[in-house]
């Protein structure tokens, strides 16, 4: 092929402008650029009647339905080059095919379950089948031919990449086409699509091929820890940890447990202890958090922030073998931490600062570059705002001057001339009127003890209940700290917050904690330290330009609120037939826009998590 028929292939003919590199092209604009057609099924011919062609004509295979005798194929988008993002393509097995008890997708838990259980199969698969990668760096190299699946980790979420509706399955997955140069590698395509994925389909998708004792214990393990989560509260706990857990990681950037031979399995004090059946039967003893304000200490490197992480994760199911199955939190925990920098847009932070210089509103606190103080103090009311039921705080991380000011401070700088009401001064009423609880890590500051209902000492990683102890202590010594924090705890603001333009633009995930609008406006999630993976942070970026398109779309504006329980009844419906044959739809596809390609890239968040990012825009505006 010469390079101006290349070209042509390609890119059709646009002439000079408009039509470079990079724009997208419509299935319409396709049809009318292709004189090639297939009829669907066959695959494999009509991949080897364009290879060696340009790379543009495997847009042939969009919006067909490729049939195989175990599923049929969908390509949703073709890349447009070989350098482009990869592909994006579905595989439908039918029920009749599946083979699925209907016991494993009776209810929503069930199905969580069990398609997170056929992912991870799935992505084993896949990465036994994996041969070629994108290939070198030379032009003339091989390209591509790596499939993908989103990759779990050690928690159970609900995702979209793999679906299951009525004994149905759908995986959603990437594919890098290959290419040699600019022109398509069918041989490579081949070797994937019609000779390896059958095998991988079969051993991973169908319920034969699989242990069914394994993916039994897997699905009632994750309906037993959703069942103890939604007993916390009828329990009056906000946290329980089983006996026997292994709580520390292998290293500060690996979330798989530390070998057990060198950890040392977690044992609950007796009188913390709470016995507990699971539906499935299964009996587990542990330590019952109370509600309230529990505060944990002890000496360094003695466990106090990896017990204070593992209950910051009990928000979400673990995979057996985790170490953390059966750990579970109240699933509004949030992390408070200082931000210094984080804008704040109208928030009250009046319980916790006033009378400041100037005349300042703190009731309607706007800033661009928070202090660490202020920004506590925001964090803490906006998830007040948002119905949060419990607070963690770990002291390494938190301003000074917002949890604590002892006695020589309150002498030496009079309350009329101090703006903050530190948290201690209304940490009680928090819990009294908002019945909000609260857990602490401290080990330097000993006023905490006079507010605590429960203490524990963390020593050499084992719990051990000190309460009556350090009360004997606190009694023994007694503060002389005066009480700062008046008669009730304070206002919360219901906002109705108007979300920024540029989140219509385009945007991208960075990272797990990065997102980017309009390639300029960067949305920092790094005090979201209980995001467990990249595709949940994929998802807010989603449900934060759905939320702009939905407030353009009406008159009034919601609150802040209103907006998040609107998306969370969506996202609590069921998996659903789609619209095209024998393809289906997630709840959380519901942030998708119109022109935008299904994708299995997403991960359910917390209400609570959706709440901080949209809290962390910049320009956002509060509307009266």
């Amino acid at each position: 092929m010469n390079r101006g028929a290349y070209y042509k292939a390609k890119y059709g003919n646009k002439g000079n402008r408009g039509g470079g590199r990079g724009q997208k092209r419509t299935w319409d604009q396709h049809q009318q650029q292709e004189v090639f057609h297939h009829s669907n099924g066959n695959i494999e011919a009509l991949l080897k009647s364009i290879n060696g062609q340009g790379y543009g004509r495997y847009h042939a295979l969009e919006n067909q339905q490729f049939i195989h005798s175990l599923y049929t194929l969908r390509f949703d988008k073709v890349q447009n080059d070989p350098f482009a993002p990869p592909s994006r393509m579905r595989i439908h097995v039918n029920r009749s095919i599946a083979g699925f008890p209907a016991d494993l997708y009776a209810d929503k838990e069930s199905s969580i379950a069990a398609s997170n259980y056929l992912l991870r199969r799935l992505s084993e698969e896949l990465d036994k089948a994996r041969r070629y990668t994108h290939g070198g760096g030379g032009y003339r190299d091989l390209k591509g031919g790596g499939m993908e699946i989103s990759r779990p980790g050690q928690e159970i979420l609900e995702q979209n990449s793999i679906l299951i509706h009525e004994g149905n399955i759908e995986a959603r997955l990437t594919f890098s086409l290959p290419a040699q140069g600019r022109t398509i590698a069918s041989e490579r395509a081949i070797e994937m699509l019609v000779q390896k994925l059958p095998d991988i389909v079969q051993r991973s998708l169908l319920y034969k091929s699989l242990d069914p004792a394994d993916l039994q214990d897997f699905v009632t393990c994750y309906r037993d820890q959703e069942w103890l989560r939604k007993r916390l509260k009828a329990n009056n706990l906000v946290a329980f940890i089983p006996d026997g857990a292994i709580l520390p990681r292998q290293s500060g950037v690996s979330d798989l447990p530390m070998d057990a031979s060198k950890a040392a399995a977690f044992k609950s004090p007796e009188s913390l202890e709470a016995s507990i059946t699971c539906p499935s039967g299964k009996k587990l003893t542990g330590m019952g958090i109370k509600c309230g304000i529990t505060m944990i200490t002890g000496g360094g490197y003695h466990g106090k922030s990896t017990l204070l992480s593992a209950i910051e994760k009990g928000i979400y199911s673990h995979i057996p073998g985790d170490g953390r199955e059966y750990l579970v939190s109240d699933p509004s925990l949030t992390r408070i931490r200082a931000e210094d920098g984080r804008s704040v847009e109208g928030t009250d932070i009046s319980p916790f600062i006033n009378n400041l210089p100037f005349g300042i509103n703190t009731k309607k606190f706007s800033t661009a570059n928070a202090s660490g103080s202020t920004s506590m103090a925001a964090n803490v009311q906006e998830m007040v705002e948002v119905g949060a039921r419990v607070m963690i705080y770990d002291e390494d991380t938190c301003a000074t001057n917002f949890m604590i000011r002892d006695e020589r401070m309150q002498m030496i700088v009079p309350k009329r001339n101090e703006p903050i009401t530190p948290l201690i001064s209304k940490i009680r009423k928090l819990y009294e009127e908002k019945e909000i609880s609260t857990i602490l890590v401290i080990g330097s500051c000993g006023d905490y003890v006079d507010v605590s209902d429960n203490i524990i000492e963390m020593l050499n990683y084992e719990p051990i209940d000190i309460t009556d102890r350090a009360k004997k202590i606190a009694a023994q010594y007694p503060r002389k700290l005066v009480d700062e924090g008046g008669d009730s705890y304070g206002s919360v603001t219901q906002r109705k917050l108007m979300i920024p333009a540029y989140v219509s633009q385009k945007r991208s995930v960075k990272t797990k904690h990065t997102i980017l609008f309009d390639n300029q406006h960067e949305l920092s999630l790094s005090a979201l330290e209980n995001l467990a993976q990249k595709h949940q942070t994929q998802w807010i970026a989603a449900a934060i330009t759905y939320l702009k398109t939905s407030q353009q779309s009406r008159k009034d504006i919601k609150t802040l609120n209103q907006m998040i329980d609107m998306l969370d009844k969506s996202l609590d419906g069921p998996v659903v037939s789609g619209t095209k044959p024998n393809t289906l739809r997630s709840p959380l596809d519901v942030v998708l826009q119109s022109y935008e390609t299904v994708h299995g890239d997403f991960a359910r968040p917390t209400r609570y998590q959706l709440a901080q990012a949209i809290n962390r825009l910049r320009d956002i505006k509060v509307m009266d």
